[in-house]
């Protein structure tokens, strides 16, 4: 489960979890290709809307601008 807060009619959480662990796991491979991979994925994803509750949209899309430009620790 990802860290993000949960809102009405945000992301779906499912695909979100889903994106962020194989992103997260990408990157740790060490792997270059893996990691160019997620770095392009990251730019090019997209989440359909949750039916109800699901995650803050600027919070996903702020991460996804970090894990873009290979931040994905950065807070800022």
């Amino acid at each position: 489960m990802s860290e993000f807060p949960v809102t009405f009619g945000g992301y779906d959480r499912a695909r979100v979890d889903a994106f962020v662990a194989s992103t997260t796991a990408a990157l740790a491979s060490g792997d270059p290709a893996r990691r160019a991979e997620a770095l392009a994925a990251a730019n090019a994803v997209s989440f359909p809307s949750a039916t109800w509750r699901g995650y803050d949209k600027a919070a996903v899309d702020h991460y996804l601008r970090r894990i873009g430009k290979g931040r994905p620790d950065d807070r800022a």
